[in-house]
């Protein structure tokens, strides 16, 4: 995963760092009140202890395919509304910045060609308001979203080689995800 990467990287450029990876599979940005249906801790339910307790200098913020997620089928609201993971990672950076920690927001990368467009076309709303909530709060922006899709016009695989489920990314997409991070980090720490 990229957080490995990230670690490597940033030792490699000589940046001391200690990367802890809180994210969860199947995690969006509400609570288990607001969708159980992934039974795990989402992020309202562990953001202090998994990530405030820390005292972070640098916290990536990376939701939004299980917030948009329509389990229903076309036609059906999202896991997390649009309105609702707004708030959520308008909270989230509220409080990394209230301890003076520096964000990355990335937008949810896109989907292949595997999934139904209204899935596409729902998170791509996500993707959206991720990149008009980075520049409202001025963080620091990685548009996954793009990155993908810049990486898959080049590749004889297309998207499905870097996404070969259909939505989570494989080696090259944490490889893509990480290189950024390292190069927005080592700019921010000159």
């Amino acid at each position: 995963v990229y957080a490995v990467r990230i670690h490597d990287g940033l030792r490699e450029a000589g940046i001391p760092n200690k990367v802890i990876n809180s994210g969860i599979g199947g995690s969006h940005t509400g609570s288990i009140k607001d969708n159980d249906k992934g039974k795990v801790e989402h992020g309202m339910d562990r953001f202090q202890k998994a990530v405030l307790s820390h005292h972070p200098d640098w916290v990536t913020l990376n939701f939004g395919l299980n917030d948009a997620y329509q389990d229903n089928g076309i036609g059906t609201g999202s896991r997390i509304p649009l309105e609702k993971y707004i708030a959520n990672l308008t909270y989230f950076i509220t409080e990394i910045k209230k301890i003076d920690g520096k964000i990355i927001l990335l937008t949810p990368n896109p989907l292949s060609s595997k999934l139904d467009q209204f899935r596409h076309d729902r998170l791509k709303l996500y993707k959206d308001a991720v990149i008009k909530l980075a520049r409202s709060q001025d963080v620091e922006l990685i548009n996954s979203w793009k990155l993908f899709h810049r990486f898959a016009k080049k590749s004889p695989e297309g998207m499905e080689g870097l996404l070969p489920d259909g939505t989570h990314p494989m080696d090259t997409g944490h490889q893509l995800i990480a290189e950024k991070i390292i190069k927005i980090i080592k700019k921010k720490s000159r």
